[in-house]
């Protein structure tokens, strides 16, 4: 289907009388000629007729656009009626009339028919029975009709079926070119037409996952403004989470907050010779009775059609002679991640089976994480009930060996007959809100992981559209169809920035670029953020500037794109601020300050701070192999001020722009109790005399 956004009058007086005048000047006057020349004339006409054909919907800025919905309308429905009658009026200046179907004048009033209308139920397109939020978006004799699978629920509450808004939506960003980049206004990218004309076309779309969301895992701490604005911006994106169920860290839900580990202390993990939290003994079979009890009858887990067994998150697994029993012959518990995969896949795979012979038709699901990430060897075949919530990200694939391994992983998992979920990494607090892009490899891995059976997908992410926002704008896009195409979706994405698109788009592939090119990184969140500064050397920030530059030149004068590209510049700013600090936190670090994941002394107080029975031993490996340096009083004093300083711009960046969807402070005041390192260097300033704020 072309959309015309200035539609052009073909059908001109002058130029048919043009095409008269020739004539009479060639005094070409013969029978024959004038016949040829009619059936020309005719078949123009045809053709002009089928450019423009009254089935056409013609929508102008000095013409009323009317909406109608049902009578009986759900609340869906309505709300899209509304939705498409809003953004119509801002798009073509427009007046629009909203009413419902009984207070048309005649049946064929309005010019959009939004939801299961009475006219839309009478039409031979008409399909009754939907998929799970499926739409049907047809443009039929100058009608929109647009409806869809829909429930009963709120308009944008994230369990409800939202088909028909979804329908609008995807009218609105496909027909008429909107754009919705980010949460808020300032992601709203609506063109300004004056006419268009839309020729007959249909489409029948459902997404490809049954759920799609993006989890902003410190929201709470996020400005409840931005929370608002994400309920729509995730509709407009068509992500939902409506089958009913999770497959988080279950063990605080079932174990740790019911008093059952008081009453069975021989449940937990047994580590370091004492019996503690937050794991738990996985060979013990009263603990796995116990577990299929609570997915039977716990009442969370009332009406869920898959509910969770993972384990908690952290360290500490079990040491125990039956634990390890299970394990792989030769297995590294000293490694920095060993891999206990059997033992865990084999307590999940007995629960899967004891809780489908009390209830066919509840589904388990846990995490493929950390020390259980890999498919098992003790297991043929996953029980048909069970599903492996895979804890991957795109991200990853960039270190070709981690990409190697997670394909052969799922390929290994899937030949077990595992149902795969994935919990995917997209802004996550390892990213430490810098510009981690990595959009070519989430093109590539989220269709493999379609192709395998993927069934939903869950994001985490953060408030940090200024460094992040390609990334997230693309995987949402891929979470309704997996095997759309990246390079159009991201180039609606860029040309939201204007005249300033191929310098903003620039930048970000500055970063991507760097990233392929320096990242040698495992993952581990020790080497990770260590290795920041050599993944973003200064000749990619200096290059990322001079684009920066070059876009808000470029804008200069629109208010609308002048505030998205500032947006985007604060996230550079923010860039070069934290990558300094981390490289002067690497120095004082390794001249005894004792900075978490900076030194070997930040090791021994982090141990200390957790009541870790020893170090891990990844961590000694770590500082042993970056030993402390000594350094001049002078020097570390310069470098604690300096620090001092870069932290405060830090949190100055965070805080000033809370209000806008650049940064996430939620992000750092979520876990600043756990890496508390801007209070570190106040102390050790304190302990210098030397006052907070002189510099």
């Amino acid at each position: 289907m072309k959309m015309l956004k200035q539609p052009i009058n073909l059908v001109d007086e002058k130029r048919i009388i043009s095409v008269g005048s020739k004539i009479s000047i060639l005094n070409l006057g013969s029978q024959k000629f004038l016949f040829t020349l009619g059936l020309l004339v005719l078949g123009y006409l045809v053709f002009i007729q089928d450019i423009y054909a009254d089935s056409d919907l013609i929508i102008e800025s000095n013409r009323k656009f009317v909406v109608t919905y049902p009578d009986n309308s759900l609340a869906v429905e309505k709300a899209a009626a509304e939705e498409l009658a809003k953004y119509m009026e801002q798009v073509f200046s427009t007046k629009t009339e909203i009413k419902p179907e009984s207070k048309l004048e005649k049946e064929n009033q309005a010019d959009a028919y939004i939801g299961k209308c009475k006219l839309t139920q009478k039409q031979n397109f008409y399909i009754k029975e939907l998929k799970q939020e499926e739409f049907n978006i047809i443009l039929k004799d100058s009608k929109l009709f647009i409806y869809g699978d829909d429930g009963t629920g709120a308009p944008f509450a994230p369990e409800n079926k939202t088909g028909t808004l979804f329908g609008v939506y995807d009218f609105l960003e496909n027909e008429i070119g909107i754009t919705w980049i980010w949460p808020g206004k300032t992601g709203e990218d609506i063109p300004n037409i004056k006419n268009l004309r839309l020729k007959e076309f249909s489409r029948v779309e459902s997404p490809k996952l049954l759920y799609r969301w993006m989890r902003f895992s410190p929201a709470a701490k996020d400005p409840i403004a931005f929370k608002d604005d994400c309920k729509y911006w995730f509709k407009r994106m068509k992500l939902s989470f409506v089958p009913k169920l999770w497959t988080g860290h279950s063990w605080d839900s079932y174990i740790f907050k019911t008093g059952m580990k008081d009453k069975h202390p021989e449940w937990l993990a047994l580590w370091a010779g004492k019996r503690k939290e937050p794991h738990c003994c996985t060979s013990n079979k009263e603990f796995r009775d116990y577990i299929v009890e609570q997915c039977l009858n716990n009442p969370f887990n009332k009406n869920k059609w898959i509910v969770s067994i993972s384990p908690s998150d952290g360290w500490g697994f079990c040491e125990c002679e039956k634990c390890r029993a299970l394990d792989l012959k030769g297995t590294d518990y000293s490694s920095s991640q060993p891999n206990l995969s059997n033992r865990h896949w084999d307590y999940a795979n007995y629960i899967a089976k004891k809780v489908k012979e009390k209830d066919p038709a509840k589904n388990i699901a846990m995490f493929a994480y950390t020390a259980y990430r890999d498919s098992p060897t003790n297991i043929d075949k996953f029980e048909d009930n069970l599903y492996v919530a895979m804890c991957h990200s795109a991200a990853y694939n960039v270190n070709s060996e981690m990409k190697k391994t997670i394909i052969e992983n799922i390929k290994s998992f899937n030949s077990k007959g595992a149902k795969l979920l994935l919990y995917e990494y997209w802004g996550m607090h390892y990213w430490l809100d810098l510009p981690y892009i990595f959009t070519k490899q989430m093109a590539e891995f989220m269709p493999f992981m379609y192709r395998n059976g993927l069934i939903g997908i869950e994001a985490e992410s953060q408030k940090n559209f200024s460094t992040q926002g390609p990334n997230y704008y693309l995987g949402c896009h891929l979470m309704w169809n997996p095997e759309a195409n990246s390079d159009k979706i991201l180039e609606r994405y860029y040309n939201a920035f204007g005249p300033a698109s191929d310098y903003i788009k620039d930048y970000y592939n500055i970063f991507e670029i760097s990233i392929q090119e320096n990242l040698k990184s495992d993952f581990t969140y020790l080497r990770l953020i260590n290795s920041w500064p050599q993944t973003f050397p200064e000749k990619t920030l200096v290059r990322a500037g001079e684009c920066i530059q070059k876009a808000k030149d470029a804008v200069k004068g629109n208010p609308i794109w002048e505030e998205r590209v500032k947006i985007v510049a604060i996230g550079y700013q923010y860039t070069k601020t934290m990558l300094e600090l981390i490289e002067v936190y690497k120095k004082l670090g390794r001249a005894g300050v004792p900075l978490y994941f900076f030194g070997y002394q930040g090791a021994v107080a982090e141990q200390k701070h957790w009541s870790l029975p020893e170090m891990p031993k990844h961590y000694a490996k770590f500082w042993k192999e970056h030993p402390e340096i000594n350094i001049a009083k002078e020097e570390k004093l310069k470098l604690l001020k300096r620090a001092l300083e870069l932290g405060n711009e830090r949190e100055r960046l965070l805080y000033v722009y809370d209000d806008l969807p650049a940064l996430s402070r939620g992000m750092y005041k979520y876990y600043f109790p756990q890496m508390p390192l801007h209070e570190i260097i106040r102390d050790e300033l304190k302990k210098e005399n030397i006052k907070e704020g002189i510099y």
